[in-house]
């Protein structure tokens, strides 16, 4: 996923924006912890020279995120649930096309369930005209529906 995290993240804060998780810290924890795992790109380029897929980071392991959520709920701290549930998200949408480590020896997967394949010169070309791009694109459409309809519906303040 490359451009998908933030608006699924939107979409997931507005839904339980709606719910008893109604705050504005959860909501922007949420959409914060859509994107943080990916701050792992930077070690990428900059240190690692893209040596190791990003996806092996410790940013990308469900199981820190888990972790986290854990002792957001033990703590009742709705920064770290909702950072936690972002990023757990972030997990889930990078399964779809990337290695993400689910679990432990013989109980884990971590392959795509698409493979996109090396069509063009650079990876990101290969995304970009792979059918997968298609759940990106509806992300935003349904997340840019979701906030115009949010603002028709939220009276003016």
């Amino acid at each position: 996923m490359i451009i998908g995290h933030l608006p699924a993240g939107y979409l997931l804060a507005s839904a339980l924006d709606r719910s008893f998780f109604r705050d504005p810290v959860m909501f922007w924890a949420i959409m914060a912890g859509a994107v943080v795992p990916d701050l792992d790109m930077l070690w990428f380029h900059v240190v690692d020279g893209g040596a190791v897929h990003h996806h092996t980071y410790l940013t990308h392991d469900p199981t820190l995120w888990a972790a986290i959520l854990f002792f957001g709920l033990v703590l009742t701290s709705r920064l770290l649930i909702g950072v936690a549930l972002g990023a757990l998200l972030h997990m889930v949408l990078d399964t779809i096309a990337g290695p993400v480590s689910w679990g432990w020896g013989d109980f884990s997967f971590s392959g795509p369930l698409v493979i996109v394949p090396p069509t063009q010169d650079h990876w990101v070309m290969s995304f970009v005209l792979h059918w997968i791009m298609l759940i990106e694109l509806a992300l935003w459409g349904i997340a840019g529906v979701v906030f115009v309809m949010r603002r028709k519906l939220e009276p003016m303040e």
